[in-house]
């Protein structure tokens, strides 16, 4: 039997024996299930890492959590999904209006808004043309393209733009080669890295401008556990408060970079509107 396989069952197995419940035994650890660290997202062990201090943070004298991982080859979609019907506990995510009316968000900003600065991959022929277009109106002309379930999209379809979406990530590269669209919205670790992987495309940053819009990254906590989330938000304050969490984050040298690169970035910076609960832009 696969690795994979086992862990499906192991994962299901404790999803499906009972919901976790809300108040421990004294001195028992908690138990807690999560999406895959190094599956989910880029700098998975960090949010486990930031997870953990939050709760070391606000321990009575018991043992650290025990987490059960989610297999790695579950979608995120499946994995919001089961973290709204209360079959995972926590998983960190961008926010949206339809994200926070399923699952609880504990609101701290847990990449200190280095994903919030966007930079536009495009084709390397159409540099010379777009690097005249200095103004949000002269960009809505573009065609952007995002994922599916990517939260950029919503955000700027909601600015005004044009937005062509694909399920499957690597495909979104091959089309913006092909012209379906002009651009897609990348962070300074994602487009150095994708500049990389995808050389054969003869893809190009657009230098001098990035988009910026407001879009927090939170643990989000599934709706029958209130007290865990109440218990992230004090451990994360606390955390923030005696300076423990800004360690965390300065040891990981991708974010390290990445807050420097948003501090010291001179460009132009487009401000998009973040998104109200109706998932209309906030008025300026």
């Amino acid at each position: 039997m696969s690795t994979s396989c086992c862990l499906r069952r192991r994962f299901l197995a404790l999803s499906c024996a009972a919901a976790l419940p809300s108040v421990h035994a004294a001195g028992a650890p908690l138990a807690l299930r999560l999406p895959n660290p190094d599956a989910y997202s880029a700098h998975g062990q960090f949010f486990i890492d930031a997870l953990k201090l939050a709760l070391a943070k606000t321990a009575d004298r018991e043992p650290p959590p025990t987490l059960v991982h989610a297999p790695p080859d579950m979608p995120r979609e499946r994995l919001r999904q089961m973290l709204a019907e209360g079959q995972l506990d926590v998983l960190w995510s961008t926010t949206t209006p339809e994200r926070e009316a399923q699952a609880l968000p504990v609101r701290f900003n847990l990449l200190k808004g280095i994903n919030e600065l966007r930079f536009l991959l495009v084709r390397a022929a159409d540099v010379p043309t777009l690097r005249q277009l200095r103004t949000l109106d002269a960009l809505r002309r573009l065609r952007a393209g995002a994922g599916t379930f990517w939260s950029d999209a919503q955000i700027l379809r909601a600015n005004g733009f044009g937005v062509e979406t694909a399920p499957k990530f690597d495909r979104l590269f091959h089309m913006l080669k092909a012209g379906r669209f002009d651009f897609i919205l990348r962070t300074r670790e994602e487009i150095d890295a994708e500049l990389l992987r995808f050389a054969d495309l003869e893809l190009a940053e657009l230098p001098g401008v990035a988009l910026q819009y407001r879009q927090p990254v939170y643990f989000f906590v599934a709706r029958d556990k209130p007290q865990l989330a109440e218990r992230l938000q004090r451990g994360l304050a606390l955390a923030a408060a005696d300076g423990s969490f800004d360690a965390l984050f300065m040891a990981e040298p991708g974010l390290k970079a990445g807050l420097a690169q948003l501090r010291g970035y001179t460009g132009l910076k487009l401000q998009l509107r973040a998104l109200e609960a109706d998932g209309q832009p906030r008025p300026d």
